[in-house]
């Protein structure tokens, strides 16, 4: 049975975040730990660790992912904002090991005309030296997501994230996170059942299916190959409910955590779940009548 859950609010602080996956009947969670829009973070205290890992026990959450900001950019050939970047995973990576998060996902990031191979080897030299400067931090797993594939980012081809793995000196320290509508978007037909099978099956000879660690759930608003980043509501986008069903009991990937991060938020996340967990127990239900937010995480 898969762990279901959504990327839910850590608004007055992370301890908050557990009752709210609780809530919507999340078996795990996926957060913020700091504000998105902001290179300054506020420090987790030892109050707020505490009160998460607390929380995480007494609301019955499993596995829990913090999503790294949306401002980093490890391959960025500018210094300063790569400097900022480097520094900003760092910081996610020891809050992390402060909350008792095991899980940290992140964008590769966007090469900005440098060149997908230069792109591949900034990401995978700016990590490398994450580890050596964090030895003591392998308790939190680094997550790299692939990507839609806009601009010139880095990762939507899963032989572009193979190779920064390649590179890597700790790649034990390191796991991938499936987005669906980012492979959708990416080219990787999914929706039918002969386009499944061969995106995993990519996945098997690019990567290995024990790198595999989660899943992003999301239904896509363009089309397969758009390379355009629009998440739509489970069942609703050009993917199609099927492609969920099978991500729920294809044996492949029905034990990861699998997160939504659809446009439902907490009210339509709540019949998301239900809908997916009947799934998950070969039962075929309605989609849930459920509005589109608007939110595209």
């Amino acid at each position: 049975m898969p762990e279901l859950g959504a990327h839910v609010s850590a608004a007055g602080g992370p301890q908050r975040a557990p009752e709210r996956g609780q809530e919507i009947g999340c078996d795990c969670i996926q957060v913020f730990t700091r504000n998105q829009r902001s290179w300054k973070v506020k420090p987790i205290t030892t109050e707020e660790a505490t009160a998460f890992r607390q929380a995480r026990e007494q609301y019955g959450i499993g596995a829990v992912m913090s999503h790294a900001s949306y401002l980093i950019n490890l391959a960025s050939p500018d210094a300063d904002k790569h400097t900022k970047s480097a520094d900003a995973l760092a910081a996610e990576l020891e809050r992390c090991h402060q909350l008792g998060i095991e899980y940290l996902n992140f964008h590769p990031g966007a090469h900005m005309q440098a060149g997908v191979d230069a792109g591949i080897e900034t990401i995978a030299a700016t990590l490398n030296t994450l580890c050596r400067n964090t030895p003591e931090k392998t308790d939190v797993r680094l997550v790299l997501e692939n990507v839609a594939g806009q601009g010139s980012t880095v990762g939507a081809d899963f032989r572009e994230l193979a190779a920064i793995l390649a590179q890597l000196e700790a790649p034990e320290r390191f796991g991938v996170c499936i987005d669906t509508a980012h492979a959708f978007a990416a080219g990787y037909a999914l929706h039918t059942v002969e386009g499944w099978e061969a995106m995993w099956q990519a996945f098997e000879e690019h990567m290995g299916m024990d790198r595999l660690v989660g899943l992003h759930l999301n239904d896509s608003r363009p089309g397969c190959g758009s390379r355009k980043d629009r998440h739509a509501l489970i069942g609703r986008g050009a993917i199609g409910p099927e492609a969920f069903q099978r991500a729920v009991t294809d044996p492949r990937t029905r034990d990861l955590p699998q997160f939504l991060e659809t446009p439902a938020g907490p009210a339509g996340w709540a019949e998301e779940i239900r809908w997916l967990r009947a799934c998950s127990k070969g039962d075929t239900p309605a989609l849930p009548e459920i509005e589109d937010q608007g939110i595209n995480l």
